[in-house]
């Protein structure tokens, strides 16, 4: 549905208040604003979300801007070498339940536009805080100082963006850069917006982390190989509009690339967290797999995206921003648009001049597998490797590795099977063992977690 967005001058902390009204009828001559975007979240086979997932899967130029220094921990192999190689290894916060990754906001002016607009533009992320971002920002985030000091994040924390006195239309140009994560997304015919500070770009960019729970919940279970879907909503959000997903799909990717997918029928979320919304095979029959599917997908997604709201070369743009992640990571993961109304609630965006505003946003669960768990239990089986061969890698092939663009074996030094099943745990590996030491609090992982630095945040006293 298109929505119309009224700025009102008003003592909001930006300054202005937004109304968001539905579209209807209304003949309309004014700014567009489209933002696409993705919410991810990981959860175990209870449908319970696990924390520390704060890991970063397309690192962006040195040019954004950063919150506060290591808070987004950068997904390649090189992060999870032992400390001795990787002097001061990230480690996880186990409140960050939710990644809010890579929304991008386009501006389109009216054909019958010939001269800039001047406007201002806010977003506030209610539960999360907003860690990366460009052009610059004036950005208020509670409980996050500088590193190393990383407080409690929140259900109730509310982190701010303010933009002020943007000009769109501009013909200035972005900062250089041939990063896979940046150029995609200014593949895209919009106007090009400038700060006062002269920093311009095609679009507004800005990357969060929350402690959140997706508005769907997704259980296994084993004895009849199938999962339930349930709703999890805040009861603000009850009394709202029917929030309904139109658009869902499981899909699964093996390590060779090939991957089936499904589209399940839409549902209608509600506050009762029991209630069974939808119920599909947990698997796929090997039949369902192929190299080709990845492509059937990604037009299928496309369309949907289009239907939502964005142009084509949008669609075209999230997508191809990350092509790895939806479509090549080997995992098994839930995708469907999140209801605007969720959106909005969560992620208000405010604007200080009428526009008509689209915002599509797609949700993303990853699910622990059977395979993942195998995994996780040869490591607590242990022993724990040492690994201090690594240190006597080239160091023109480390650069390489630590830039992820080279894998861990490049380095030309043995990989200890228990540390290779760590690797095949995916990007969320760091996650997930921590999530099992938790549970089972076993020697070996533990000795695993402390040899190769993966230690959770120690949360800064309040």
């Amino acid at each position: 549905m298109r929505y119309l967005v009224l700025g009102l001058m008003a003592g909001s902390a930006a300054g202005f208040a937004v109304l968001v009204v539905p579209m209807g009828g209304a003949h309309t001559n004014e700014l567009a604003i489209h933002e696409w975007g993705t919410f991810t979240c990981l959860q175990d086979e209870t449908g319970t979300a696990i924390g520390g997932i704060n890991t970063d899967d397309e690192p962006v130029p040195n040019f954004v801007y950063n919150l506060a220094r290591g808070l987004l921990i950068p997904a390649t192999e090189a992060t999870v070498m032992p400390t001795a190689f990787f002097q001061g290894a990230p480690a996880c916060h186990p409140d960050v339940t939710m990644r809010l990754e890579t929304p991008v906001i386009y501006f389109h002016l009216p054909k019958s536009r010939t001269e800039p607009l001047s406007l201002d533009v806010n977003v506030e992320f209610h539960g999360g805080w907003l860690t990366q971002f460009y052009p610059a920002a004036n950005a208020v985030a509670p409980g996050v100082e500088s590193w190393p000091r990383f407080g409690h994040l929140r259900s109730d924390t509310i982190a701010r963006l303010d933009w002020p006195e943007l000009t769109v239309g501009t013909a200035a140009n972005g900062p250089d850069t041939t990063e896979h994560v940046w150029t995609s997304p200014r593949a895209v015919e919009a106007a090009s917006v400038t700060t006062t500070n002269n920093e311009s770009e095609k679009f507004l960019f800005y990357r969060g982390v929350a402690h959140l729970d997706a508005p769907l919940r997704v259980v296994r279970d084993s004895t009849r190989d199938r999962l339930l879907l349930y709703g999890q909503l805040d009861p603000t959000l009850s009394g709202k509009q029917p929030l309904v997903i139109h658009d869902l799909w499981l899909t699964e990717i093996r390590p060779d690339g090939s991957s089936a997918y499904r589209r399940l029928k839409p549902v209608t979320l509600a506050e009762d967290g029991k209630r069974l919304l939808s119920v599909t095979p947990a698997t796929f029959d090997a039949a369902d797999f192929s190299q080709e599917n990845a492509v059937l997908f990604r037009a299928e997604m496309r369309r949907a995206l289009v239907d939502e709201g964005l142009f084509d070369d949008e669609a075209d743009a999230l997508l191809n921003t990350w092509e790895l992640s939806y479509f090549k990571s080997a995992g098994l993961r839930l995708f469907f648009l999140v209801p605007r109304v969720w959106t909005d609630h969560y992620l208000p965006l405010h604007v200080s001049v009428p526009s008509e505003v689209q915002r599509v946003m797609m949700g993303r669960i990853e699910l622990v597998t059977p395979t993942q768990r195998k995994l996780l239990a040869e490591i607590a089986a242990g022993p724990a490797p040492n690994m201090p061969g690594f240190q006597h890698a080239l160091p023109e092939a480390r650069v390489l590795v630590f830039a992820g663009r080279a894998p861990l074996a490049s380095l030309g030094v043995p990989i200890p099977r228990v540390y290779q099943a760590y690797l095949d745990l995916g990007r969320f590996r760091n996650a997930l063992i921590l999530d099992e030491e938790a549970r089972l609090s076993t020697v070996p992982l533990r000795d695993f977690i402390e040899k190769n630095g993966l230690q959770a945040y120690a949360i800064s006293a309040q």
